[in-house]
């Protein structure tokens, strides 16, 4: 029994992915099948993921979540915009710019998709290095390895709230409609969307944090085939030196304005392009030799 069952893990994992065997079905049934093992069976996703290659493949599958996310937040904050916001004439101009903000921001990222789609492909292959660079000493033995669990991981830690957004734009576009239909009943519909986006949206943050340590720790076990307890070292500490950066950042802004955060955040992003080119120049070298 265990050596069938051994026999049966190499055979998953000697299959590549379904995405990253794109010559035997269309893109879009392979990005359907692929997410659902990731986000079902995420050992064995990691088992059957490329470590060497390029980063072809992870970036295209986060560049597809990345584009769907955009592309539901848009109309569901411009819906929820509709039903929710105040009236502008009765309301202090600070309390309504909080409802037209999000709207403004999604809207000019999706009339700037390309532009946006690979800046945060960029910023994510930056983030990844980092990770690297945390994992490394845990046994995440290639660069390219760990910035490709770390693709799929936020890939899969973006998909819940895809779907909270999707759900918030329902509820907001119907009590939107229901206004224009019943006026009375638009303080209702307001209120029911609130309530939708607090509680859905904080669900699907939450449950992508999870995903993301989750798939963080089973990438690097598997994809290297570490011990658990390594594995889960690696993807912590990846986590950890990521989180200080963006925290970093953030503080930065916060603390000491628009030049200060501008400085701090650029040093961490040469930093991770320095690790980047160095890692990429290894792997080159070591294919030489091979």
């Amino acid at each position: 029994m265990i050596r069938d069952t051994a026999a049966a893990e190499l055979g998953e994992a000697a299959q590549p992915l379904a995405w990253e065997d794109l010559g035997s079905r269309p893109a879009g049934a392979a990005f359907r099948q692929s997410m659902a093992e990731l986000l079902a069976h995420p050992a064995r996703f990691f088992r059957r993921m490329a470590t060497t290659g390029g980063l072809h493949e992870p970036l295209a599958f986060f560049a597809f979540t990345f584009t769907a996310a955009l592309l539901v937040a848009f109309p569901a904050a411009l819906s929820y915009f509709g039903v929710a916001a105040p009236d502008p004439e009765r309301t202090a101009q600070q309390v309504y710019s909080l409802y037209v903000v999000p709207a403004r921001i999604t809207g000019l990222l999706v009339a700037l998709l390309p532009l946006a789609v690979v800046a945060a492909c960029t910023l994510m292959v930056l983030l990844g290095g980092l990770f690297h660079a945390a994992a490394r000493p845990f046994g995440a033995r290639n660069w390219e390895g760990s910035v490709s669990a770390w693709l799929y991981a936020g890939s899969a830690a973006l998909s819940p709230s895809v779907l909270s957004l999707a759900a918030v734009l329902i509820v907001a576009l119907g009590g939107y409609l229901i206004g224009l239909l019943w006026p009375g009943a638009k303080d209702t519909a307001a209120a029911f969307a609130r309530w939708t986006l607090l509680v859905l949206g904080s669900a699907g943050l939450l449950a992508g944090l999870i995903l993301l340590v989750m798939d963080a720790m089973v990438g690097c076990t598997q994809a290297f085939r570490l011990d658990a307890m390594l594995g889960a070292a690696a993807g912590v500490s990846g986590l950890l030196l990521v989180g200080v950066a963006v925290g970093l950042s953030t503080w930065s802004f916060a603390s000491w304005g628009l030049a200060g955060g501008l400085i701090v955040t650029g040093a961490w992003l040469l930093t991770a392009t320095a690790v980047a080119v160095a890692c990429r120049a290894a792997a080159v070298r070591t294919e030489g030799k091979a």
